[in-house]
C-alpha cells in the first residue's frame, strides 16, 4: 500500500488526495484486521512525504517534466495537520503493538520528533 501511494502521489493532485485518498485511508484506520491498520500507518508516512512536496495546482510529475519551478503548497501541510495527524493519533492508541509502532513512526516523520525506539513484533506466521 505504501509503495503504491508513493508511486501515485507524484501523479495526483492535492484535490485527489483530499477528496479520494484521505477518505479511503480514514475508513481503513477502522478496519478490523490489524495488518490493514499498520499498513495504513505506513502509507500515511509515505503520504506525508508527498503532501510536503505537492504544489497547489498540478502534479509533481507534470511540473518536473515541464521543468517549471514550483513550491510546495501550504495546503499539503494543512492536510497533514487536519486529516493525517488525527488518524495517526488514533492509530497510536490501537490495541495492536505493530499498529502503534508504525503510527508512531509516521507521526514522528510528520512532526520531526524522534522515534522512541523499539521494534515492531513479527506476529505473522
Amino acid at each position: 500500500m505504501a509503495n503504491g501511494i508513493q508511486t501515485l502521489a507524484g501523479v495526483v493532485s492535492l484535490d485527489v488526495i483530499a477528496k479520494d485518498i484521505l477518505p479511503m485511508m480514514e475508513t481503513l484506520t477502522r478496519d478490523d484486521i490489524p495488518n490493514i491498520r499498520f499498513n495504513v500507518a505506513k502509507t500515511y508516512a509515505a503520504l506525508i512525504g508527498a503532501l510536503r512536496r505537492l504544489p497547489e495546482q498540478g502534479t509533481i510529475y507534470t511540473l518536473e517534466q515541464s521543468k517549471t519551478p514550483f513550491s510546495p503548497s501550504p495546503r499539503g501541510q494543512q492536510l497533514i495537520d487536519e486529516r493525517v495527524m488525527p488518524s495517526l493519533e488514533k492509530l497510536q492508541k490501537d490495541d495492536d503493538v505493530d499498529v502503534r509502532y508504525f503510527a508512531t513512526t509516521a507521526a514522528a516523520a510528520a512532526t520531526g520528533a524522534p522515534v522512541g525506539g523499539g521494534e515492531p513484533m513479527n506476529t505473522s506466521p
